[in-house]
């Protein structure tokens, strides 16, 4: 069959799969992105394993004389789509929301960066993983995706809440420390493969990865305004959308190719800037709708596609106890920020349990890891379903903290972080 013909069949099969299991997630009060993953675990090696299938396996010819094989085709795809939802996250990104809990957000993101990383890195290291291996194991642990947390707490209705407002900051200033740690990570490995390593090739890759932050931070806001002024001279439809996706195309290849960085961060700052434009709102309706109806199902099937969920039944002890690092890492570390910052015992245990979740930062920072060899395929698969663990645990959890509220069944759409509405105060 011709490449063009499996890309056709295939992506309708995993986007339609992926859509029938994220709305059933919704509806019982799970993430949509768990119901879409779980569609790529089914077709994937831990099931199905879709790829032995004679219509999919069959490499096929490209303009009559390039052999290309499916697997290699969705893998650019989702690669693009990694970049697409990196810099959606960029664009919903409340600066204004973290300046209103900055003292108490930014510490509990601090303990909940530091502790994790260290904890499962020396956890891993203690385990037999190569220190490669161990720090970046720490790194996903940082991690922190609070969608499940935000709608957990607005069905208790405390969205609004001291503790609600501190988690959502702390949320923001987690992913933008969480980049910077994975940028580090990945920019040290790969100058280490080439040059051996050492003081200096840790002090070149840190110098490199701050002259490019800064020189983004000085000209990309420009670059983009000018982009968006001169779209202003051309007719059609959506070209805000076009000119931003242009934006974060440029910006993802020059964090890569020039700073030394993931291509994401690059996609990340892009959002950053073009949050901070008149066409931000417009930008955000268009590329929501293609990110939740393509890109987003697109990459996290294709994640499910790559683990083989079986394979962790030979590291369950380990699985356990990491598990257990990045649950208590987070509800201590934020925890401890929080508490340090003047909250009471119990309101630090909140901000620390409302951290928990990893969800599709943890699942984007492990395909990163895979997709650069810094992790086995094993444990690219043990990382995942830890991910997902995390994601489930949170829920029950948080409802353990308010014990007297009554709980309000979630609604089947996935509210925006950016959206939601914060206020220091309680109701």
């Amino acid at each position: 069959m011709d490449i063009s013909l499996q890309i056709l069949i295939f992506t309708a099969l995993l986007v339609l799969l992926a859509k029938v299991l994220g709305g059933l997630g919704g509806r019982i009060g799970l993430p949509v992105v768990l119901g879409e993953l779980l569609a790529g675990v089914i077709l994937g090696p831990t099931l199905l394993n879709i790829w032995q299938f004679s219509i999919f396996s069959r490499s096929s010819t490209a303009a009559g004389s390039v052999p290309v094989s499916l697997p290699a085709v969705m893998n650019v795809l989702a690669g693009l789509g990694v970049v697409v939802l990196m810099f959606l996250a960029g664009l919903e990104t409340d600066i204004d929301m973290m300046k209103s809990a900055v003292g108490p957000a930014f510490w509990s993101a601090c303990g909940g960066v530091v502790l994790p990383l260290a904890g499962g890195a020396a956890l891993s290291r203690t385990m037999g993983f190569t220190w490669n291996e161990a720090i970046f194991i720490g790194t996903i642990l940082t991690a922190t995706s609070v969608s499940i947390t935000a709608q957990t707490l607005m069905n208790l209705n405390k969205l609004r809440s001291k503790v609600g407002s501190t988690i959502l900051g702390a949320a923001v200033i987690d992913d933008v420390l969480g980049l910077v740690v994975l940028s580090v990570v990945i920019a040290l490995e790969a100058r280490g493969a080439a040059h051996g390593g050492g003081l200096t090739s840790v002090a070149q890759t840190l110098i490199r990865i701050l002259l490019f932050s800064a020189v983004a931070y000085l000209i990309g806001p420009r670059l983009v305004r000018f982009l968006f002024k001169q779209a202003r001279h051309l007719h059609g439809s959506h070209t805000a959308l076009a000119v931003a996706l242009v934006a974060a195309f440029i910006f993802a290849f020059l964090a890569e190719s020039l700073g030394g960085m993931a291509s994401i961060t690059g996609a990340y700052l892009a959002g950053l800037f073009v949050a901070a434009t008149p066409s931000r709102a417009e930008v955000v309706g268009d590329l929501r709708s293609m990110a939740n109806s393509f890109f987003g199902p697109l990459f996290f099937v294709s994640i499910g596609l790559e683990i083989n969920a079986r394979s962790i039944t030979g590291h369950l002890g380990y699985f356990s106890i990491i598990l257990a690092m990045a649950i208590a890492g987070k509800v201590l570390g934020c925890g401890l920020g929080s508490w340090f910052s003047g909250f009471r015992f119990r309101e630090s245990l909140i901000v620390g349990v409302g951290m928990i979740p990893r969800g599709e930062v943890g699942l984007i920072t492990a395909s990163i890891g895979w997709a650069s060899g810094l992790i086995s395929p094993e444990v690219f698969s043990l990382v995942v379903v830890l991910v997902l663990a995390t994601t489930l645990v949170t829920p029950p959890l948080l409802r353990l903290c308010f014990p007297n509220e009554r709980f309000v069944p979630m609604p089947a759409a996935e509210p925006a972080i950016a959206d939601l509405p914060v206020e220091n105060g309680e109701f």
